[in-house]
Order: structure tokens, then C-alpha cells, then sequence
């Protein structure tokens, strides 16, 4: 098999920043040249074909959530490939803990599992009121805090994403999370 040439991806940074500026058509682009880049990543690696296409749509999910982090200048294609591997990590991950677990009902797992803050409208203000609160903190604290807290991303995920380390992004939520207990209390 003949490789692809080194620069096969390097116009997917122009892609992206273009479509940080909000050019639809460059984002529309970007999304069209990733899903098949996922599916050759990840065909072959995986127990079930069918995986392919769940993986590849929580990858196109982050990318979607996580693109205003995304650095100009820094390398897309290796950006989009680290949140294509943990996203493929957390959906084995996901996948074989539930072999151990029982089976439950829909009904089960909605009376049992599911937070009341997401069918209790009352805790919508709590939520206005700590984004109100985030807005106090500097851009890129709040930034970690929200891919972590919100998006679900894990530490070593945003520490690729906003070129930090691992511990300088776990600090920076537990500051976050101090600061804003402080601020609401």
C-alpha cells in the first residue's frame, strides 16, 4: 500500500481556523474529510463494524463542542486524531463495564440512574448561576473548567486540547471549583 503524502491533512488547520471564524463552508468541509479519515483509523480495530460508526459520531460530536479550543498553528489532524482515540477508549470502555453489569429496564435506569437536576427544572437557575459566576474567571480557566465539567472531557484530553499538562489542567478545575464554592455560597 503507497503511503499518503506528509501534507495529505496540513489544509485541514486552515479548514479548521476558517471555520473557528464561522465559515460554514469550510466547517461543512472539515466534517465531510473526517469521517471517512475515522472510519479507516478505526476499521479493523474494533470487535464490531457497526462500533465504527458510534465512535466516529462521539468524535464528530467533540470536534463539534471543542473546536473554539482548538489551537491555530498547532497540528489539526493530530488535535482530531488524540479526541478520535479517547473517544474510541471511552466507548470501550463503556462497552465492556456494562458486560459486567446487570441488565435493567429503560424504566429502571430512569427511576434509579438518572440526576434529578436533568428533569427537574427547578435547578435551572443554579445552572444561570454559576455560568453568571464563570464570567469573573479568566478565558482559559473557564475554558478547562467547561470541557471538563460540561463537555465530560478528562483531564489528559484537555491538556492535549489547550496544550497544557495533565496536572496543570486538574489544578486549574479544583481551583475553579474552590473559587466558584466560595463565590455561591
Amino acid at each position: 500500500m503507497k503511503s499518503a503524502p506528509q501534507n495529505k491533512y496540513q489544509h485541514w488547520d486552515d479548514l479548521a481556523a476558517a471555520a473557528q471564524r464561522g465559515d460554514k463552508r469550510a466547517y461543512q468541509t472539515l466534517i465531510k474529510e473526517l469521517i471517512p479519515f475515522a472510519r479507516l483509523v478505526l476499521s479493523g480495530r474494533l470487535a464490531s463494524p457497526d462500533w465504527v460508526d458510534d465512535i466516529t459520531q462521539d468524535m464528530l460530536i467533540s470536534v463539534h463542542k471543542a473546536l473554539p479550543t482548538y489551537e491555530a498553528g498547532r497540528s489539526f489532524k493530530a488535535w482530531v486524531s488524540t479526541i478520535l482515540h479517547y473517544r474510541k477508549t471511552d466507548f470501550l470502555r463503556k462497552h465492556y463495564s456494562s458486560k459486567t453489569q446487570e441488565t435493567q429496564s429503560f424504566d429502571e435506569i430512569i427511576e434509579n440512574k438518572l440526576p434529578a437536576h436533568v428533569t427537574n427544572m427547578d435547578a435551572l437557575g443554579e445552572y444561570r448561576d454559576v455560568e453568571k459566576a464563570l464570567e469573573a474567571f479568566p478565558a482559559k480557566q473557564r475554558e478547562v473548567f467547561m470541557l471538563s465539567k460540561r463537555e465530560g472531557f478528562s483531564a489528559q484530553e484537555i491538556a492535549t486540547i489547550k496544550n497544557m499538562s495533565v496536572s496543570a489542567v486538574k489544578v486549574s478545575v479544583h481551583r475553579t471549583i474552590k473559587r466558584l464554592k466560595d463565590i455561591l455560597e
